[in-house]
């Protein structure tokens, strides 16, 4: 009942009964989305309760992934790293790779799968896990009727296929349960050609009006595929992502009205796709402005060893990524992401990287001796620090946390405030209540299917909860 007091008399308010709902089925409570770290996981997701009482980062790789961007800026590298960390925390989870610009080295792929440490050595195009073709083989139209008929038939046999997450189901009395996770890119997107206009190109030479309408009818081509592939790749849990070129945009008609743009690509254009492209994509990253990754005396700022100190040694670069479309964190977005030519993004180096950027957070010490907060005892130096990340999970670990911890000041302050707190509280505080650092060190932040993974989870948010009382891992022994 509620009164109304302006005329002083109780109005009844119907309640709401079951024969009224349309009878619709319910979509997942979740839009799960896949942990891929260095940097990407917070600024895209938000902190989620699991069953059994952890707080799950669902952030990272969404279903349809975009990276634009000019050439020699990292863009397909980026693309591989996020497909391929996904898949090492994925267990039993496929991938293929569409190359439209022919371009791509089977050994280069391999050495970016044996630099991320949770494949242990796996070589997955070899057993069978990594398929990758390109468009010698196959045309667009005839890649894409492969895949759609490669999603159709995962999704009918979806209790094949069922994995359980550490999500709530919707009436929150068990675990989601969700397809195994696969995984597709197409780079590029704007080399993406069918079989029709590869025909009207062959019959027609150069300059003959017969051509005319070629990019008109690729455009519609591109423009059906990206219509198709958000439900298909959504309700299959293929996680799709696509590279596309960027440009200046060139108005031939000055009198034509300037058109729409995403707010933070204004006097550039997304070449050879059409408008959907920037509007469907769960997250759309610009990859741009990379550029060595050199102290002041041009040796590089993060040496492997002693060997690498080499004036001119352009091996690391460190590549701008702005955020210009999401559906599930804020747009206008920067990460600076480092990039081994060799060996791909390094997830652990960019988090140290942005610790240093964001006024040393979480140091201790001097310039150029110093060390973790979370792991005072590990004594760290620019020049030693890529070497130790390399052989010390607890040190990987320490500024994993304390990476997502600076994160979540700079994107979510209000919103966590009431957990929020130093690194310097957060290691004292829990250590004065009895935990074991080693202990706690010794877990993983991200969330995998049926649990399988040796280690525990404990998330950011978990310690931040732990430190005011409000939670004790499931896992820890009292």
């Amino acid at each position: 009942m509620i009164t109304d007091t302006s005329k002083e008399k109780t109005i009844d308010v119907p309640t709401p009964v079951n024969s009224l709902r349309a009878g619709f089925e319910l979509i997942p409570s979740v839009k799960v989305m896949i942990n891929i770290g260095a940097g990407f996981d917070i600024p895209t997701g938000t902190f989620i309760e699991g069953s059994r009482g952890e707080y799950i980062l669902n952030g990272g790789l969404g279903s349809l992934t975009g990276v634009v961007g000019i050439g020699n800026n990292f863009k397909t590298t980026m693309l591989w790293y996020m497909m391929l960390m996904a898949m090492s925390r994925m267990y039993g989870s496929h991938g293929n790779m569409y190359d439209t610009e022919i371009n791509i080295h089977e050994w280069h792929v391999l050495q970016f799968i044996m630099a991320i440490k949770d494949f242990e050595g796996e070589d997955i195009i070899s057993n069978g896990r990594l398929d990758i073709t390109d468009k010698t083989l196959y045309l667009g139209g005839a890649y894409w009727d492969k895949l759609k008929e490669y999603l159709m038939n995962k999704i009918k046999a979806r209790k094949t296929h069922l994995v359980k997450t550490p999500f709530f189901n919707r009436d929150r009395k068990g675990n989601l349960e969700i397809l195994r996770p696969t995984f597709s890119l197409v780079d590029s997107l704007s080399e993406f050609v069918t079989e029709d206009v590869v025909k009207m190109q062959n019959d027609n030479t150069l300059g003959e009006s017969g051509a005319n309408t070629v990019s008109m009818r690729q455009g519609l081509q591109k423009n059906r595929f990206l219509q198709e592939i958000p439900a298909l790749a959504g309700g299959a849990y293929n996680y799709t992502l696509f590279s596309a070129h960027i440009g200046e945009t060139i108005n031939m008609d000055p009198y034509s009205p300037p058109a729409k743009k995403l707010q933070y690509l204004q006097k550039m254009k997304i070449k050879g796709v059409p408008e959907k492209f920037t509007f469907l994509m769960n997250n759309c990253w610009w990859a741009h402005d990379a550029k060595p990754l050199v102290n002041k005396d041009k040796v590089p700022k993060y040496p492997r060893d002693g060997d690498d100190s080499i004036v001119g040694e352009t091996d690391l670069n460190l590549v701008r990524m702005l955020q210009l479309r999401s559906k599930s964190g804020k747009t206008g977005v920067y990460l600076e992401v480092i990039v081994s030519q060799s060996d791909g993004v390094l997830p652990t180096l960019t988090e140290f990287h942005y610790l240093d950027s964001m006024d040393r957070f979480g140091f201790e010490g001097n310039l150029q001796n110093y060390s973790m907060t979370l792991l005072p005892d590990v004594k760290l130096s620019r020049t030693t620090v890529r070497g130790k990340i390399d052989s010390n999970p607890k040190l990987c670990r320490a500024i994993n946390i304390t990476s997502e911890l600076c994160q979540l000041y700079e994107h979510h302050r209000n919103r966590y405030a009431g957990v929020l707190c130093s690194p310097k509280e957060l290691y004292d505080d829990l250590k004065a209540m009895g935990y074991d650092w080693d202990v706690l060190f010794n877990t993983r932040g991200y969330w995998v299917v049926d649990d399988m993974h040796p280690l525990p989870f404990l998330s950011t948010m978990d310690l931040l909860r732990m430190r005011k009382g409000l939670y004790t891992p499931y896992w820890l022994k009292k």
